[in-house]
């Protein structure tokens, strides 16, 4: 029985891919979080509601909403110049902070589908008004974007602490605002049903959940970019060649191309490495490799200047 190809995804392309469709998503959801404010806004000059206008600063859904946008405005200068400069990598932190707003618009969305609809109805609470888009369309788009675009680092176990610190402040404020200074009423009903100690343990065992459901998410498609990445340039048609420091000057013809004017020049330090894992029955070291890119970098750079 004839063995099965083993299937090369170019990973420029698969690259190239997230980042278009990261920058098209946190666009949409930056420009929807803005409409659904001006909607709020709207509702306080018709209706006056407590929660409408300012006051629905007062409303998880709307701050977590407006922190997943501000975590969105964050990737979209490293998206336009990764499209620029053709490379699709954003910085851990980056993704951190992604991951603190996606959770909590997945927690909005988890409880706007359960508890939220029973006593409201489905319809309203996901459908109506500002509730289309901080309900429905933003979380769902946030998790889309977070666990398929924005994966470009693994979010360890400890870190997902950090996705609960906005929660947590948010509670704290909620819990003196209603029950304390009795500023706000409560609007979470979560003295209603249970004794609000109940509906703080049900808030943090679903933010629990969550958390470390988007982080599975997240790292699994992470751990097959990252692997798609490493079998293309090990074992990509792209890259055969004789010797390795042919393979390695081929990626720096490809990699000048795309070279500004006062751009710094980059040296691809871990596709080379992996370049030479490919080629170790021709080794050479790791710093002439180097060196013979950097050469050839340059050398295509000056040839591309010559015939501007």
């Amino acid at each position: 029985m004839a063995k099965k190809k083993e299937k090369i995804i170019n990973a420029r392309k698969i690259n190239k891919m997230r980042c278009i469709v990261g920058l098209v998503i946190c666009s949409i959801v930056i420009a929807l979080t803005f409409v659904a404010i001006l909607l709020n806004v709207d509702d306080f000059f018709s209706e006056g509601g407590s929660e409408s206008g300012l006051g629905t600063l007062r409303m998880y859904t709307t701050l977590s909403n407006i922190v997943a946008a501000v975590a969105a405005s964050l990737c979209i200068p490293f998206q336009i110049d990764g499209l620029r400069k053709n490379k699709y990598k954003l910085p851990h932190w980056i993704v951190t902070v992604m991951y603190i707003g996606v959770t909590g618009v997945a927690i909005t969305f988890l409880f706007a589908i359960s508890i939220i609809s029973v006593a409201q109805g489905f319809v309203q609470s996901m459908f109506l008004k500002s509730n289309l888009f901080l309900h429905t369309i933003n979380p769902i788009f946030f998790i889309i974007l977070f666990t398929l675009a924005i994966s470009d680092a693994e979010i360890k176990f400890k870190e997902s602490y950090l996705a609960f610190i906005p929660l947590v402040i948010y509670c704290i404020l909620y819990f003196i605002m209603v029950f304390v200074v009795h500023e706000w009423r409560d609007h979470y009903r979560t003295n209603t049903y249970v004794p609000w100690p109940l509906s703080l343990v049900l808030v943090l065992v679903v933010a629990f959940a969550a958390t470390h459901g988007l982080r599975l998410l997240h790292n699994l498609t992470h751990k097959y970019v990252e692997q798609s990445i490493k079998r293309y340039y090990k074992k990509s048609p792209d890259y055969e060649f004789e010797n390795v420091t042919d393979a390695v000057s081929h990626l720096a013809e490809i990699e000048s191309r795309y070279y500004y004017k006062d751009d710094n020049i980059y040296i691809p330090v871990d596709i080379i490495k992996l370049l030479s894992e490919r080629y170790k029955t021709s080794a050479v070291p790791i710093d002439i490799l180097f060196d013979v890119y950097l050469e050839k970098y340059i050398e295509n750079i000056k040839k591309q200047k010559k015939h501007l």
